[in-house]
């Protein structure tokens, strides 16, 4: 089974590499970010962080369904507008200062079905984030935009009569990743209105739905600690993360409990810069805070996210009023005799947001736990369908290789991509997935003309908007309809652009880009010249749009 596991054992012989979260500069927290993240090889965290303003629900121009036969070889254009256009992407490219990088390009007409430009298209390149476009139109077209995941809480035995629960109480997952504090008071609104007064055993977290390993093949081991590196636990809560910031004692604090923390921050001398520095265990929840200034925030993902649900359920039940005689636990698909559910009682349940809802956060805010669980559930749904060639591997692979499995049977059957792609997580965290610039603009193809288009296209980005593009395209506002991509080394951008008489299906991947700054920027000239048919300065764009998006 190709654990990500076995990828932090190895990655772990290069620990004197490790270089945690350099920099906080005043309030800028989310640019030092991006330096801390190239050192250490991690995804920029801005990729994922909260939108200043709200996410739009609906798109902000409509993708048409196009008449696209994908089985069907597509023709580059011989149109001398687009040779033009072509031949200045290619110039923007290679008079940059990221003419060294590996450049894919790939833009197709929606209205007579055209390659606009292709550069190295059907090339294979690290997607980053926009592996997200991938598993959101997988997942809509697998289980349907109405699809609800469910989490339970299960008994051995009903409730008494004089509201006692003889047994364990647990809370049983499925991998919701919306499942919240609402969710859970949700269920205990249920157990108290059906009596429960004392629970005489444990309170139980349960995540044994998925197998396999919760973290993603070919994450690196440094990513695991920040809130982008959450582990895909079928029993998720709060998004599996939790906050540092700076206590009214002037002591670095995090947000829950479950987190124990400790060292400080020393105060500035002579102009000296703020900056701080975080480590988390990669097996606890033990985290370590060291450098100097007065502020301090950030977002770490939390171990055992089934364990710390189970801890605040006790405590809740508790607060009110609820007897809990033992303590909480979690088990996991490696659990020795765990909960059979048929034969368990159903105490109380609790459904996600539909589909169509949860695939906008995970592409508006490019969050990444939605990716991996999504890549589960379709594993856990489907793996059956895409079986390995070797029976032992097929017997042994968690849910996440049978969701890459099935994800890449997928590409293949709807005419997306070739043999020679590799799928192996969800969220495009992971070092090892290698896609094509055309097998994106083929999917987006696909989605457009599907039943389940506007569910996907409404979860897209807007240019200079909201989401990760809420900052970025200025030029071109509510033109571009995309998902951005940004790991270390590595940028994208995949979506729709709106130009005055055709909308564009495209994707710009750029690998290898190792200098200071990341390729937003010409990323960004080259997506707005779809919508203005030229390459334009875009040097007065806003200078923080191109950080960590």
């Amino acid at each position: 089974m190709k654990s990500a596991l076995i990828n932090l054992k190895q990655n772990k012989r290069n620990a004197q590499k490790f270089f945690l979260f350099l920099s906080l500069l005043s309030l800028v927290f989310f640019s030092s970010c991006r330096a801390a993240n190239q050192a250490k090889g991690g995804e920029n965290i801005g990729e994922q962080q909260q939108p200043q303003q709200p996410d739009q629900t609906v798109a902000s121009f409509p993708v048409p369904p196009p008449d696209v036969n994908l089985a069907k070889p597509l023709q580059v254009s011989t149109q001398p507008e687009d040779i033009a256009l072509c031949g200045k992407i290619n110039q923007t490219i290679e008079q940059s200062e990221y003419a060294n990088s590996r450049w894919g390009v790939f833009v197709l007409s929606l209205k007579d079905a055209r390659i606009a430009c292709a550069r190295d298209a059907r090339q294979l390149f690290n997607p980053a984030s926009i592996e997200k476009v991938i598993t959101a139109i997988v997942a809509l077209d697998k289980l349907g935009a109405d699809f609800r995941f469910k989490t339970s809480v299960f008994g051995s035995n009903q409730i008494q009569p004089d509201g006692i629960l003889d047994g364990d109480l647990i809370i049983y997952g499925t991998g919701a990743p919306d499942f919240d504090n609402e969710g859970l008071d949700n269920l205990i609104n249920q157990l108290q209105a059906k009596g429960l007064k004392t629970v005489k055993g444990n309170v139980v977290g349960d995540d044994s739905y998925f197998k396999g390993a919760s973290i993603g093949d070919g994450w690196t081991w440094n990513d695991i600690q920040w809130h982008y590196g959450a582990e895909a636990s079928a029993l998720s809560f709060k998004e599996n993360q939790a906050g540092i910031y700076m206590g009214a004692d002037h002591k670095p604090a995090v947000s829950t409990d479950f987190l124990q923390i400790r060292g400080e921050l020393k105060p500035t001398e002579n102009g000296q810069t703020e900056a701080f520095g975080v480590e988390r265990g990669l097996q606890d929840n033990q985290l370590y805070v060291w450098g100097n200034g007065n502020k301090a925030y950030g977002k770490i993902s939390v171990h055992n996210p089934a364990l710390w649900t189970a801890k605040t359920l006790k405590e809740t039940l508790q607060k009110k009023g609820i007897i809990v005689g033992g303590e909480a636990k979690s088990i996991d698909w490696k659990t020795e005799n765990k909960l059979d559910v048929a034969g368990a009682v159903e105490l109380a349940s609790v459904e996600s947001k539909t589909l169509a809802e949860l695939v906008q956060p995970m592409n508006k805010r490019s969050i990444n736990l939605y990716g991996e669980l999504l890549l589960r559930i379709i594993g856990k749904k489907f793996g059956d369908t895409a079986p390995d060639e070797s029976r032992e591997i097929h017997e042994l692979r968690g849910d996440d290789s049978a969701g890459a499995a099935v994800v890449k049977k997928w590409l293949r059957e709807k005419n997306v991509a070739v043999e020679d792609i590799q799928i192996h997580d969800g969220s495009g965290l992971s070092r090892l997935d290698f896609l094509t610039p055309e097998a994106f603009g083929r999917a987006l193809v696909y989605a457009a003309k599907s039943n389940f288009a506007a569910a996907f296209v409404n979860s897209l980005p807007i240019s200079g908007t909201d989401g990760t593009l809420g900052g970025r395209l200025g030029t071109v506002k509510s033109k571009i309809l995309a998902k951005t991509g940004s790991i270390t080394f590595v940028n994208s951008l995949s979506g729709y652009a709106q130009a005055d008489d055709e909308v564009f299906a495209f994707a710009i991947i750029a690998n290898n880009v190792t200098r200071k700054s990341d390729s937003s920027r010409i990323i960004d000239k080259i997506a707005a010249s779809l919508v203005e048919n030229d390459i334009k300065d875009m040097e007065n764009e806003d200078k923080t749009s191109n950080v960590g998006n």
